[in-house]
């Protein structure tokens, strides 16, 4: 069946695939002035019709440019652009020369009042950290998102789960006009906001307002996107709604509506689905490559996050979501800017799992059934408030509060063998919870500029307070067998309620002093004070008095843990007056102190702990745009409050848990080398070795217990570390009627954890033995997306993996490797007419899943649709989900002490209906006052 789709993907390309008569054009750009060559000068070629690109490249460290692909017989526009030079404009017939020879740039005029026509803009351009690239250089089709656009930028990467990458490095945020955009989540922009509104794309290093203002050096490990939208599309309303109806009762419905109003910007969004689905983007519910399934490794199951909301774990169980939310920007006045965005998340879940857990070491096995139900509501607001106090002075508060109640009900049934296969226990379980959460944040910016060029000072101050109180009831009746017979029962019935405070405050003052032209100072000084408490307290049940009323002091424990630390840190920063070179070499003293109480036993634990942190990044950028970095850095972690309480933890009743309260924080260094190249025409080389050594580890000792049970118990340890190396390669292609990308990597890890147990031990040995854990795995990839026109969109993906797992304790050729295949083939064909056909295919592969677990699963998804209308507006489409009804989710999680290979309830084969209404009208400047029309759009302003 693959082999057939992939024959039909071939077809289609072939069927647009276009013979023409391609020429070339050459020459050399330099200063009118002083005939200094020019390098990194935009060079494209546009169709003079309409402005449409043809192609594009830079000149290199001479000056030269070389384009290939040109039309014959056919007239073209060339311009040739950099950063405070005139743009050179030339019409060139068919009849051009092949060698234009040199060409000379006039500087500039700095005119603050010059028009720079949209047409006659390089498609990319390079000022300082800043790479911005033309959107209108880069066509995508009615009704595309800003993805789609992303998507053909050469450099940018967007995974399966909209992550974006640019040039290697991840885009942690997405501002819209330099503001905030639903708490900076970069899907819910990328995702719905229309790209025919976009003017220009920048792309630049992460900073806060503060590290801006004060001009800090960040290490340049994640990029922020600035999406700067069109004059006319700065005031206006637009969106998309849509509402679809399936088999099987599957429904979705949802949109988001935006009005701006020059610096005035209000977006609403909603949306409701039972298909296990975030549900609040147009892609997600357009698309149908966005529904994925078949078999992953590795998986948490922390599920997923949206500005602090959870919307539960992966596509796991079958949920019900609904969310709701706004954001709001605007300008009061000329100095002060806000922000307010507020969500809402309601999402019920029914989880039906099948595991089979086997303890490597011992080889044990234990196989679960798990059947429950769960309710998770989120509330969150976030405010945002920048005030220019005066011209050198900024101030910046960001307060935010959420509210969560989360309730579950869950039912389990497991069974123990032991390695020659006898029975060992039973245990049946019932767990059922009610908890509610309150946080609040607030973080406060001030920043002072001095006359002295780069002479700043900054003080920041953050708090932090949440409580989160919770009822327990864990029900289990557990029979230990002897010879294939019950030999013993044991039963519990319990309730516990929980209630647990944290709060947090932090003061920062920074200080940078320039010391001469390529030298500055940065001296900061943090102070850090951590509060929690934890009050538990388990009754057991009285069945006298039909109610929980004996309280349970082996489980029952009042603990408080405050942590204060001081934090002073100087680092000196050199840039070359080449801008080539740049170093930051600096060191940060921890001096820390850990007071651990406990209110129950009225027991005092005190830490005194110091630890020097140096960091320092090297970096050196080439004349042909590569660049070396070497990075150091280390950081300290407290242990979590669970870690730290000593008491007995008994959720599950055959894996007991119980913190420690002599932990020590951990000490993380981070080492990493990295080389990377790129052009902005699309070629790009990005690589690195990375190692990272933990002292102090926070890490487990497990005491395996009689009828097959375990304690575990949180430790320090030492002689842990990870490895990573990475090479990715990426070319980009793009003409006028085609663009083309493939993007080729190879990924490797490995990890040595250490713990402590008496897995493997001989009968009636309790001695705790150290267990050495060595983790590796390693993964090629290639990628590969194709375009032509506006007829046809292919890509394709094939990633395998190996893993292999080893115990010190276990013999060399022990069976624990395995090994992954993932692919993908996705087309998507806009003909004929108004007509589009998608076909999405995804093929994962586990060599070791469990007996009884599929190895292999396609997953086949299916759409047509007709868009209605001259501006395509009205869209239907009919989509097929998993067509060969072969979904299932299955999960393989390794651990230092076993492999969880676990099966759940997934939505399966279903077919659905969606209709969906783009709106769109934009207006110009008003005239006149408020309450005026707009000429094009019919509504009113308000």
């Amino acid at each position: 069946m693959l082999r057939s789709l992939l024959a039909s993907i071939l077809l289609m390309c072939s069927l647009y695939s276009v013979a023409q008569q391609k020429s070339a054009l050459r020459g050399t750009v330099a200063d009118s002035t002083n005939k200094e060559l020019l390098e990194m000068a935009s060079v494209s070629v546009q169709d003079p019709k309409d402005s449409s690109l043809i192609t594009y490249t830079l000149t290199d460290k001479k000056g030269a440019f070389v384009l290939n692909g040109l039309p014959e017989n056919k007239a073209v526009r060339l311009l040739i652009s950099y950063t405070g030079y005139r743009t050179y404009t030339r019409i060139l017939d068919a009849n051009r020369p092949t060698d234009l020879g040199q060409i000379f740039l006039p500087l500039a005029a700095r005119d603050l009042n010059t028009v720079v026509i949209e047409g006659d803009r390089p498609p990319v351009a390079i000022r300082a950290d800043t790479i911005e690239f033309n959107a209108a250089s880069f066509k995508t089709r009615p009704n595309a998102v800003v993805e789609d656009l992303l998507k053909k930028l050469p450099g940018v990467d967007i995974d399966e789960e909209g992550g974006i990458t640019v040039n290697g490095k991840k885009v942690s945020r997405i501002l819209v006009d330099g503001r905030e955009f639903f708490a900076n989540d970069p899907k819910l922009a990328t995702k719905n906001l229309p790209s025919n509104i976009i003017d220009k794309v920048q792309v630049m290093d992460t900073k806060t307002k503060q590290e801006a203002k004060m001009g800090i050096t960040k290490d340049g490990e994640d990029r922020t996107i600035n999406l700067t939208l069109k004059a006319d599309k700065k005031r206006g309303l637009f969106g998309r709604i849509s509402a679809g109806y399936g088999t099987d009762e599957r429904f979705e419905a949802g949109g988001m509506v935006n009005y701006f109003n020059g610096p005035k910007q209000i977006s609403v969004l909603g949306s409701s689905n039972n298909l296990n689905k975030m549900g609040f983007t147009q892609g997600e519910m357009m698309s149908v490559a966005e529904r994925k399934g078949g078999t992953t490794v590795m998986v948490s199951g922390a599920g997923i996050e949206v500005n602090g909301i959870s919307f539960g774990g992966g596509g796991e169980g079958i949920r019900t979501a609904s969310m709701l939310g706004y954001n709001y920007n605007d300008k009061w006045g000329d100095k002060t800017g806000i922000n307010n965005s507020y969500f809402f998340n309601n999402t019920n879940s029914r989880n039906y799992s099948i595991s089979n857990r086997q303890r490597l070491i011992d080889n044990y096995r234990i196989a679960g059934i798990k059947d429950g139900y769960g309710r998770n509501a989120n509330h969150r607001m976030n405010f945002g408030v920048d005030i220019e106090l005066d011209s050198m002075t900024q101030l910046n508060i960001r307060p935010s509060f959420d509210y969560s109640r989360q309730s579950m009900n869950n039912n389990g049934d497991e069974t123990t063998w032991d390695e020659n296969n006898a029975l060992v226990n039973t245990n049946k379980t019932n767990n059922r919870s009610l908890s509610t959460r309150y946080n609040f944040q607030n973080n406060i910016d001030l920043t002072r500029q001095f006359k002295k060029k780069g002479r700043s000072i900054g003080l920041n101050f953050s708090n932090t307070y949440n409580t989160q109180d919770g009822n327990s009831y864990v029900r289990s009746d557990r029979d230990f067998y002897e010879n294939e017979l019950v030999d013993s029962t044991a039963s519990t019935n319990q309730r516990t309620i929980s209630d647990n405070k944290n709060e947090n405050y932090k003061i920062q003052l920074s200080y940078n002093e320039p010391l001469s032209p390529t030298w500055r100072m940065t001296l900061t000084y943090a102070w850090n004070y951590n509060l929690s408490k934890s009050n538990r307290r388990t009754y057991n049940y009285n069945e006298g008095a039909k109610d929980y009323t004996d309280l349970d002091s082996l489980y029952t424990n009042q603990f408080r843990t405050l942590n204060t630390s001081q934090q002073p840190q100087v680092s000196f920063n050199y840039t070359s007056k080449d801008k080539k070179l740049t170093a930051n070499l600096g060191g940060m003293v921890y001096l820390n102190v850990l007071d651990n109480y406990s209110l129950t036993d009225n027991t005092t634990l005190r830490q005194y702990q110091t630890n020097l942190a140096p960091n320092s990044r090297i970096s050196y950028r080439f004349k042909n745009n590569a660049q070396v970095n070497l990075d150091y850095n280390g950081y300290m972690q407290q242990p979590s409050l669970d870690q730290l309480q000593p008491v007995l933890d008994n959720t599950n009743t055959l894996n007991i848990r119980v913190g420690n309260p002599d932990l020590k924080p951990s000490f993380s260094q981070n080492i990493r080398l990295g080389y990377n190249i790129f052009s902005p025409t699309g070629f790009g080389i990005f690589s690195g070795i990375g190692i990272s050594p933990v002292l102090n580890r926070i890490s487990t000792a497990t005491r395996i217990l009689s009828g097959g049970g375990q304690e575990t118990k949180s430790i320090n340890v030492d002689g842990t570390y990870s490895l990573n190396a990475n090479v990715n390669v990426s070319m980009n292609k793009k003409k006028k009627d085609y663009q083309w990308r493939i993007n080729g990597g190879f990924f490797g890890n490995g990890s040595r954890n250490v713990n402590f147990s008496t897995l493997g031990n001989a009968k009636g040995d309790t001695v705790l033995r150290a267990n050495s854990t060595m983790n590796w795995s390693v993964s090629p990839m290639v990628n590969f997306s194709y375009s032509y026109k506006e007829l046809l969109d292919v890509t394709l993906m094939y990633r395998p993996s190996f893993n292999a797992v080893q115990y010190s304790v276990t013999p060399p050729n022990s069976q624990n490797s395995y090994y992954m295949h993932r692919a993908n083939i996705g087309a998507t064909l806009y003909w004929p007419y108004n007509f589009s056909l998608e076909n999405d295919v995804n093929y994962t592969f586990n060599s070791r899943t469990s007996p009884g677990f599929r190895k292999g699963v396609v997953l086949w998804n299916m759409g047509l649709a007709y868009d209605f209308f001259k501006d395509k507006s009205l869209q239907v489409k009919v989509s097929a989900y998993d067509l060969l009804r072969q979904n299932t989710s299955v999960r393989r999680m390794q651990s230092d002490y076993y492999i969880d290979d676990i099966q759940t309830n997934i939505v399966e084969q279903y077919f659905m209906v969606t209709v969906s209404y783009n709106i769109s009208r934009f207006g110009g400047k008003p005239k006149g006052g408020p309450n005026r029309r707009y000429n094009n759009g019919g509504f009113m302003m308000f």
